[in-house]
């Protein structure tokens, strides 16, 4: 009697822990295509992005007209970074990604330097069309690559979420290398020409040269980073949380991936792997229409930043697109403004969410600094601003140089002619450094 009693509960049990891995393995299934369907996604877009950049590329090659030429540059600048973060999201290693990243970079970087240009009425020279030429040979050649790698994808010798759990187990074997890791090497390796550009770039990306990253802290691990990621977004918007890829860039990141509980796409955040810090978050989720103001997206904006213990820190610049509003904010230490420590916050428009979030400039940059009195008074300063600027204010700032220094300077703005201008005086010597001008739209602001 026992004997039978005991086959049964065996077999109960047995039972039991079948339907139990079964489960496991539905789950373990469902997780594996979803995170296939997001690689697949970051991959197609990015080779539709890339070749459609070309495509523009072409076009500016051939434009006469000014206007179009701002056009054409503005999409390439916008597509190229998202470009750069679909390239970021695929689970490849930093060796076979950091020349193309750096490109692309590089590229979008260039066509905003352009668009500002063109933006002032000025025309482009023989030897920026030269560059672009250079960068639309390069991007051919990418672009040629990107279609062989489509080709070996659609032929269906491997996955993406293969790589992926090659990568976490450390040993990618020879037929994955071959169709995907090995021909992002090859491109890599190949003879483009990804020619080096030097100008003045827009305050947003000249930090890109500097290197004395100020993140400090214990170093953290996987587990730690999801947790982390999941505070950030609200423990009561999350759904579920995944792994994602790594980055062994200026700035070492987890990846997490997050599913949020109203199902509207899935958000990718990056973790810095010492000190815990949210580097970047950005949301694939779909905004169908704009339901609020634009001033109240930047309250929203300004709430979440101070409630992320991000003080002192004032919106500059913004810019509407798709649904969002994307708003720069600069930190401000007693009454200077200080450019370099830069925070970006994109707000749905639909509900105030924020669905995109960018502090590396910020965590590169940020310190106390030790801003001694300026040589020039703001009066002495004034008198050396064109009098044809009709000044409506002026203070200091602190505004990041080309090499990745920073300078002193006043900051005046000003109407001339019926458009808005900033012009920058240097605070310790007088020199005119730099003019903006600053486009109001309905879009927004821009500066140019």
């Amino acid at each position: 009697m026992t004997r039978w009693i005991l086959t049964i509960v065996l077999a109960v049990a047995l039972i039991a822990v079948g339907l139990w891995g079964y489960n496991q393995y539905l789950q373990n299934l469902e997780y594996r295509n979803y995170m296939e369907n997001l690689y697949q996604k970051s991959f197609f877009e990015l080779v539709g992005q890339i070749g459609d950049i070309e495509t523009k590329l072409a076009k500016l090659m051939v434009s006469g007209d000014q206007g179009q030429s701002m056009v054409l540059l503005s999409d390439v600048w916008r597509q190229a970074d998202a470009a750069q973060v679909n390239l970021g999201q695929l689970p490849l290693g930093h060796l076979s990604l950091i020349k193309t990243s750096k490109f692309i970079n590089q590229l979008a970087d260039y066509c905003y330097y352009l668009t500002k240009k063109v933006g002032r009425d000025q025309t482009i020279s023989v030897e920026e069309m030269n560059n672009l030429r250079r960068l639309h040979n390069s991007c051919a050649r990418l672009n040629d690559e990107l279609k062989i790698l489509v080709d070996n994808i659609n032929s269906g010798g491997v996955k993406w979420g293969e790589i992926r759990q090659a990568k976490v187990k450390q040993e990618l074997n020879e037929d994955v290398e071959n169709l995907i890791e090995r021909q992002f090497i090859r491109i890599e390796r190949t003879s483009i020409d990804y020619p080096t550009l030097i100008y003045d770039g827009p305050f947003s990306e000249t930090l890109q040269q500097r290197r004395d990253i100020r993140i400090q802290g214990q170093a953290i691990d996987q587990k730690k980073a999801k947790e982390i990621a999941a505070d950030f977004v609200g423990r009561d918007r999350v759904a579920e949380v995944n792994s994602g890829p790594q980055t062994k860039a200026d700035i070492e990141t987890w990846g997490v991936y997050i599913k949020p509980k109203d199902g509207k796409g899935t958000i990718f955040v990056s973790v810095s792997k010492r000190g815990g810090k949210v580097v970047n978050m950005i949301s694939d989720g779909e905004i169908k229409s704009a339901r609020i103001s634009l001033e109240e997206a930047r309250r929203s904006a300004e709430r979440f930043l101070s409630q992320k213990g991000y003080r002192s820190m004032v919106p500059t610049y913004s810019q509407k697109f798709d649904g969002t509003l994307v708003i720069n904010f600069a930190y401000e230490q007693g009454d200077v403004i200080v450019y370099p420590d830069l925070v970006k916050v994109k707000v749905s428009l639909e509900d105030g969410n924020i669905v995109g979030f960018d502090a590396r400039n910020y965590l590169i940059a940020h310190k106390e600094r030790d801003i001694k009195p300026p040589k020039l008074s703001l009066d002495e300063a004034r008198k050396l601003v064109n009098p044809n600027l009709k000044i409506k204010s002026e203070g200091l700032a602190i505004i990041p140089t080309e090499s990745g220094g920073e300078k002193l300077c006043y900051e005046f703005k000003g109407e001339y002619g019926g458009d808005n201008f900033i012009v920058y005086i240097d605070a310790n010597n007088g020199k005119e450094v730099n003019i903006l001008k600053i486009i109001d739209t309905a879009n927004g602001t821009l500066a140019i």
